[in-house]
């Protein structure tokens, strides 16, 4: 018995990585109050933060147990693909037009690191819907 699917060994690798990051590290970053990644204007909410920490250790969590058979957890992937990045899209628009939110488009920011499970889940698909056939073209059916 295998613990991670051979056929998909990166995309379960790759799942149990973003997993962790969310399970551990997002609410870290949180609860320590990191620079960059508290939302502080024009107060800070720390009942918002403990919503965004349960949502995203779920998450994390989710992640880790779908790892061991990445394709059958495909629809958990594509969403934490899709909300991820409009997530870290909402973050980037408010921290580019919200004064003194630039610390959270650092590298060490709460921007980036939000962007980074879509990335890594999307170049490590098991399918690479995303990626492959891209720009790959259809062939036309005969009439």
């Amino acid at each position: 018995m295998h613990l991670l699917d051979p056929r998909h060994k990166a995309s379960g690798v790759a799942m149990i990585a973003m997993g962790l990051s969310l399970a551990v590290l997002y609410p870290k970053a949180l609860l320590l109050s990191q620079a960059g990644w508290v939302w502080d204007h024009p107060g800070r909410n720390i009942a918002f933060e403990h919503m965004f920490i349960a949502v995203y250790v779920t998450l994390g969590l989710f992640l880790i147990w779908g790892a061991r058979d990445p394709v059958r957890f495909l629809p958990l992937i594509d969403f934490t693909i899709v909300s991820g990045t409009f997530h870290a899209s909402a973050m980037l628009l408010d921290a580019l037009h919200t004064p003194g939110m630039a610390d959270h488009l650092g590298i060490g920011g709460d921007v980036v690191g939000t962007y980074l499970a879509p990335v890594v889940l999307t170049i490590f698909h098991p399918r690479r819907f995303y990626l492959d056939g891209l720009f790959r073209r259809v062939p036309r059916l005969a009439p």
